[in-house]
């Protein structure tokens, strides 16, 4: 009885140190400081640009394949999708603000994914 009562005497100490700590962190780290929105425009750049150049690939190859044969419009939309990757981060730092940058490339993402996938419907 008397180590178990020492244990949750332990234990209570020990989370509310780590609320304690969670919280102090959580003050100390402010998101105003300028080196966040530069930073969540790396990462839109870096995954949402990787994001966008994959799906812009794959409307490109839908749109393609019925005119040209399916290796080369493959083709043509990989070497594309370099072209629209280096685009996009370039404009992921010459919007307004980080969250018009990642609602841009959300957005986008989502209608180049809904026109593929209706063009892979029709195409088969």
């Amino acid at each position: 009885m008397i180590g178990d009562g020492a244990v949750t005497i332990n234990l209570m100490i020990f989370t509310d140190n780590l609320e304690f700590n969670v919280s102090h962190l959580l003050k100390k780290i402010q998101f105003t400081n300028p080196r966040w929105p530069v930073f969540s425009r790396m990462l839109a750049a870096a995954f949402g640009g990787y994001a966008l150049a994959t799906s812009s690939s794959l409307l490109i190859t839908q749109l393609l394949m019925s005119s040209v044969g399916k290796y080369q419009a493959i083709h043509i939309g990989l070497m594309l999708a370099f072209l629209i990757y280096a685009c996009a981060a370039m404009w992921v730092f010459s919007v307004s603000s980080a969250k018009r940058a990642w609602f841009g490339l959300v957005k986008i993402n989502v209608i180049f994914l809904v026109v593929t996938w209706l063009l892979m419907q029709v195409n088969s």
